[in-house]
């Protein structure tokens, strides 16, 4: 093992010891490779989810290797939006930060879990929806593992739910949002129509937003034209943690 691999497991090592009060089971599971299906944080918050959902990669990657906020970080007091919330992993790290996190999540085995995991934690709002470009209702392809239902633009798929849909400016108008201080996306393909869709008065509110992109869920655009969207709107944006068809966008005003 590398110099530089061992210092790298050894700091998630501490940091895990010092958030997760069952650790022991936590860290071993995770360094063979067995499915881990519960977290149980210090802060009394219980994180749990399906064994094909991979609880300790969606945990790790967001609370130690910090893919959401390595670039863009939350600051105190924030007021946080979570697109596509799944069970918390993201909601529950930004809400240590945050004034309110408003957590988004349309797939109701995700949305029960979403709401279990974060009930000790008060400044977090689930809402069961989806979002996209416009408001009514839509259908989500649930037939493959948790982290990649996505909402559907054909009929193509075997397994769906039909799902309440959202806009980002109803939802700022719903919840009083003058000012989103982190807007987090991770919605499968639909980050393109949320924001080259959106008016510029709407993303005008937003100082922040980091998304994932998936190029190859979409035919129309790339992640180009998100980069050209929110530097038009005087965005300072970036993508990273690129492979060719999947990747990170971070986009923050000066």
């Amino acid at each position: 093992m590398r110099s530089t691999d061992f210092f790298r497991r050894a700091r998630i090592a501490g940091q895990a010891f010092c958030d997760i009060a069952n650790w022991r089971e936590v860290l071993p599971h995770a360094a063979s490779g067995k499915a881990i299906t519960e977290i149980q944080l210090r802060s009394g918050s219980v994180l749990t989810a399906p064994p094909e959902t991979g609880l300790w990669s969606l945990f790790s990657d967001v609370w130690y290797h910090l893919s959401y906020t390595k670039v863009c970080p939350i600051s105190p007091d924030s007021l946080v939006v979570d697109v596509g919330a799944n069970v918390g992993v993201f909601s529950l790290f930004a809400a240590r930060f945050a004034r309110v996190v408003y957590a988004l999540e349309p797939a109701s085995s995700n949305y029960s879990r979403l709401v279990a995991n974060t009930s000790r934690v008060h400044n977090i709002v689930p809402l069961k929806c989806a979002c996209a470009a416009y408001d009514g209702s839509g259908s989500l392809d649930v037939s493959g593992i948790p982290v990649t239902f996505s909402l559907l633009t054909s009929s193509s798929a075997a397994t769906q739910e039909s799902i309440d849909v959202i806009s980002l400016a109803t939802l700022f108008e719903r919840y009083t949002i003058d000012r989103c201080d982190f807007l987090k996306l991770d919605c499968e393909g639909a980050e393109f129509e949320i924001i080259l869709q959106a008016d510029p008065s709407v993303l005008n509110r937003v100082r922040t937003i980091v998304m994932e992109y998936h190029d190859h869920l979409s035919s129309n655009y790339s992640h180009v034209d998100l980069l050209e969207k929110l530097k038009s709107l005087g965005f300072q944006a970036s993508s990273y943690n690129s492979n060719g068809t999947y990747g990170m966008i971070a986009a923050s005003r000066p």
